[in-house]
């Protein structure tokens, strides 16, 4: 039996390299995606860390950097008693360059069956990818899951 696989795709209004920056550079991160900054030098082999008040959330090892057209780690949830235990998973970004944006899909997949990451994920990505979204296409910083919305600065919107 095959494991399952979760996609997104979204349309972004900002080029490739804008849009990897905003998967890579912990001040973005740190606006969109929960208050998470991420952690790692991006080359194959890498750690990836997932920072949540100098805690680590999540993290995983880089396997593919190829900036900007493709990011693949894997990903762990150390810090959930749920997920502590389960073997990694894969998360990939494929970013495509369109006439007027990118269009950037997100393939999360190698789950254990009953996984309760791929649970955690499904209702998590698309919020996350909005947060992404919203950040470059307006210059507002927006974490869709804590209610607050606040201006990006200008410097890294």
């Amino acid at each position: 039996m095959a494991k399952p696989d979760y996609v997104y795709v979204a349309i972004i209004a900002a080029p490739p390299e804008r849009v990897w920056e905003g998967l890579t550079n912990p001040e973005f991160t740190q606006q969109y995606w929960h208050g998470t900054r991420i952690r790692s030098s991006f080359e194959a082999g890498a750690v990836v860390e997932f920072l949540q008040n100098d805690e680590v959330a999540c993290c995983g090892e880089i396997l593919l950097s190829d900036p900007p057209r493709e990011l693949s780690y894997t990903w762990l949830f150390p810090r959930n008693p749920e997920t502590r235990d389960e073997a990694p998973s894969r998360v990939t970004f494929c970013l495509k360059a369109l006439h007027r944006g990118t269009e950037l899909t997100v393939v999360h997949d190698r789950f254990e069956p009953g996984s309760k990451t791929l649970e955690m994920i499904s209702e998590g990505w698309p919020y996350v990818i909005g947060g992404l979204k919203t950040l470059l296409e307006t210059g507002q910083a927006v974490d869709f899951t804590s209610g607050e919305q606040h201006v990006a600065d200008s410097a890294t919107a």
